[in-house]
């Protein structure tokens, strides 16, 4: 708890705040690799439709309701809204729901397909799911280094076969499983602007919200990172982003007062003067 307390600004001084950046300190998903993600992908339109709700005035403790009543988005079945319930509520409110639920809902104002919305919803798609992460983090990354910009599907099944070292859960997996999981989190990332192309896929650098940088680095921070380790942290390649471009965005956070930061060779100062409260 005093090394959380220590993470955090002077400014959160109250409870409830302090403890919804210790929940966002708990957020990323540490549990085996799941195939979860099979059938749903990215769900933009369903997530967009569900969070412009709740900025229109929708309460986040009746959003499970709305959708299996079928008054957000019309499915064919119950069962298909049950499981994207399942879904919305894993990746974005099933840990530090206030926060990530209200923020998603302000950048819907932006549009479907904007920036602010778009990356928001991609970091916690990616943050909520291990393989997801550790994908574009592990082999995306490295062919994006590379300069290698086709991806195919049997780069991310010789990843899980990789993986299935770590998580023998996976070599219990049917072909049929891996192919789908393949193909899903292919199309789930095209749709998040990580790739381009409908057959084939190349990688490409997606658009980054201020908004979203600042939730990536209150996480960070939540997690006792500090200085330098702050912008080495693995997680700034879901971006596809080099130092330099770490170190811009956070001079942009800095000018709309957001944190305070300060580089000088290896020597990192950076502060957080923004409350979880302070959504744009």
């Amino acid at each position: 708890m005093e090394a959380l307390a220590r993470a955090f600004p002077p400014n959160v001084d109250s409870e409830a705040e302090f403890q919804d950046l210790r929940a966002l300190s708990q957020i990323r998903d540490s549990s085996p690799a799941s195939s979860r993600n099979t059938s749903k992908g990215a769900l933009v339109k369903e997530t967009y439709a569900v969070f412009s709700a709740v900025h229109a005035g929708m309460p986040l403790s009746d959003v499970r309701q709305a959708i299996l009543n079928a008054e957000v988005f019309r499915k064919t079945s119950y069962e298909t809204r049950r499981k994207i319930w399942n879904a919305l509520h894993h990746r974005y409110l099933l840990v530090c729901s206030d926060w990530i639920g209200q923020a998603l809902a302000a950048a819907t104002r932006e549009g479907r397909q904007s920036s602010e919305y778009l990356s928001l919803v991609y970091f916690y798609f990616a943050l909520r799911d291990r393989l997801t992460f550790d994908f574009v983090t592990g082999p995306l990354w490295e062919k994006w280094t590379q300069k290698v910009t086709v991806l195919e599907q049997r780069d991310f099944l010789a990843f899980l076969e990789q993986q299935a070292e770590r998580f023998p859960q996976i070599k219990k997996w049917r072909e049929s499983t891996r192919h789908r999981l393949a193909s899903a989190n292919l199309t789930a990332l095209r749709d998040f602007g990580v790739l381009k192309g409908v057959k084939k896929k190349r990688i490409q650098r997606p658009l980054i919200a201020a908004e979203t940088v600042f939730h990536l680095l209150s996480l960070l921070s939540a997690e006792g990172l500090e200085g330098r380790a702050l912008i080495e942290a693995r997680d700034w390649r879901l971006f596809l982003w080099s130092e330099a471009d770490i170190a811009y965005a956070l001079t942009e956070l800095g000018q709309k007062g957001w944190i305070r930061f300060e580089k000088a060779g290896r020597t990192v100062l950076l502060q957080i003067l923004r409350g979880s409260e302070g959504i744009q």
